[in-house]
């Protein structure tokens, strides 16, 4: 997969081009500052876990009591300031707020990538509140997806291979589905790779019978290719608005938290920061919005 990368000092011309150099989950863009020899040198890597920002063209918008575009800025400030140990960020899909308008993702411009410059490279998957339609429009100049259904790309990291999947079916519908050909790119790309652990992320949640959420609709065959392929360690996914984890099949699943609107009020928004290492991986839960116990705990994980 082939990054395209912007200048710090190069700003931007139009909303039209920050997207042809973002690149929704296909494409990176450049931090104001590279990754640091402390980074470098760090037993860990640290990446910013965002998902569900569902941020609208316009900015006073509420939804569920929540302007989004205020909570948003709340949590990208927060990157801005742990960017000097940070070495990217990913946006877990459901981007715009509700049906992928080009104006929602301008503001997404406006927001992430202020005179034309990112606090850290940043990448973006797809959910199903965004529209791949209005993405490919924008991103005309991007680098293309190795799958011409999908945008899928891969972050390679010192300590492990992070997979990033496009589970979005149809625009503002609720379930997901990952499809064949993608499941068959993931299975040939998990074994090219298979020296270091695999991290995936999307944004539906994996749907057992009974959810009261639609998840991804092909759950089963997903994990008929991540089970026995034993580097496979965590998945990541949004949707749900649920900060959460449990173990499958000695899988661990981290449900991220919405920077926007939780469904439950107990529930904490905000994103996740994570310390990738050689046998597991440390996660800090940093809120936005309304007080929440889960603020600043931090979750241990062993790999399997």
């Amino acid at each position: 997969m082939t990054f395209h990368i912007l200048p710090a000092d190069q700003p931007l011309a139009s909303r039209r081009r920050f997207f042809a150099w973002a690149g929704l989950t296909a494409a990176v863009i450049a931090a104001n500052r590279l990754p640091g020899e402390e980074i470098a040198k760090s037993a860990t890597t640290r990446i910013a876990l965002l998902s569900d920002t569902h941020i609208s063209a316009d900015k006073e918008l509420l939804s569920r009591g929540v302007n989004m575009t205020d909570h948003l800025t709340q949590a990208w400030q927060q990157v801005n300031e742990a960017a000097g140990r940070l070495s990217s960020a990913i946006v877990h899909g459901d981007v715009a707020f509700l049906k992928g308008e080009m104006g929602d993702y301008g503001q997404v411009a406006q927001l992430l990538v202020p005179a034309g410059k990112s606090a850290v490279p940043l990448h973006f998957l797809l959910g199903n509140h965004d529209d791949r339609a209005n993405f490919r429009e924008s991103l005309k100049s991007a680098a293309a997806s190795p799958l011409e259904s999908h945008h899928v790309s891969i972050l390679e990291l010192k300590q492990a291979n992070w997979f990033m999947l496009d589970s979005l079916e149809k625009v503002n519908s609720t379930p997901g589905k990952l499809g064949t050909a993608q499941l068959e790119w993931l299975a040939a790309a998990l074994d090219a790779k298979a020296d270091k652990p695999a991290i995936i992320s999307v944004h539906h949640h994996p749907q057992k019978e009974g959810d009261k959420v639609a998840g991804i609709q092909d759950t089963k065959e997903l994990f008929d290719i991540l089970v026995p392929r034993k580097h496979v360690k965590i998945l990541f996914y949004g949707h749900t608005h649920a900060w959460g984890q449990k173990v499958q099949d000695g899988i661990h699943l981290v449900n991220l938290p919405p920077v926007a609107y939780v469904f439950a009020k107990e529930k904490p928004s905000g994103w996740v920061e994570a310390a990738v290492g050689d046998k597991g991986i440390e996660l800090t839960l940093h809120g936005v919005g309304p007080a929440n116990e889960a603020h600043g705990k931090k979750l241990e994980l062993a790999w399997r």
